[in-house]
């Protein structure tokens, strides 16, 4: 029979708090400078103003938060309001669960939870669900934690996931000479369409952390417009990869 493992202290007797309210989670998000109080202490980028303007329910996003991520690569911020149901990390290769939802985000994973290691073996996309994962693979294995002890400041990697209560919903974004939040550079791109989990809702919801589409950046904007010459740029950002 599978004994759920024993959380709490860790190695070094590190004591971790089985959960983490959302007066912390926010907190922690503020660190990143994702929330705040007003508009103007964030130079109009703030997403969590812009949801309430822009708003998801318009399903348009016009005036996303730009972070500075790789040579060729710009983040889209898509913070959520509270911690997510589940994270997985392949930075660590864990997995962050919620307990009161395990079982749900099991099934929604396709998870098969090993009896001896505790170790989630967690298909890809695209994996033949037909064929068992083998223990040990480096790939699909992960170890689980509880959401509690995931770190919300951590940069996410290309191929992380997460699972919160939401809706499916299809995103139009379009943007054009919008500045950097954090860094140099003005940015356009779009139209193109994504699919997101919008909050709120009562469906398990996964965002996988990836590549959405491709625009321009431009180093110059004299007169205010965007005319110099631009360079080719990636945008990765929270999507459901089978939007």
């Amino acid at each position: 029979m599978y004994s759920a493992p024993t959380y709490g202290i860790l190695p070094g007797g590190n004591v971790l708090a089985a959960r983490c309210d959302r007066r912390v989670f926010l907190r922690r998000l503020a660190a990143l400078g994702l929330t705040a109080p007003t508009m103007s202490s964030f130079g109009c980028s703030l997403e969590e103003v812009q949801r309430a303007e822009v708003g998801f329910a318009a399903s348009s996003l016009t005036r996303p938060v730009l972070l500075p991520w790789t040579d060729d690569a710009v983040r889209i911020g898509a913070p959520v309001s509270k911690l997510p149901l589940a994270y997985v990390s392949r930075r660590l290769q864990k997995v962050y669960v919620d307990l009161a939802s395990r079982d749900e985000i099991r099934v929604l994973l396709a998870a098969h939870i090993s009896v001896s290691s505790a170790h989630w073996r967690i298909p890809l996309p695209g994996d033949d669900l037909g064929i068992p994962i083998d223990a040990g693979d480096a790939l699909r294995e992960f170890e689980e934690w509880p959401i509690g002890t995931w770190d919300p400041t951590m940069d996410p990697l290309d191929g992380d996931f997460r699972i919160i209560r939401g809706q499916p919903e299809k995103v139009s974004v379009a943007f054009d000479c919008l500045p950097m939040a954090e860094g140099t550079g003005w940015f356009s791109a779009g139209p193109w369409e994504i699919v997101r989990c919008a909050e709120p809702g009562s469906e398990l919801c996964r965002e996988q952390f990836m590549e959405v589409g491709t625009g321009s950046r431009f180093l110059q904007r004299p007169l205010g417009t965007c005319t110099e010459p631009a360079e080719s740029v990636r945008y990765v950002t929270w999507a459901c990869p089978d939007g």
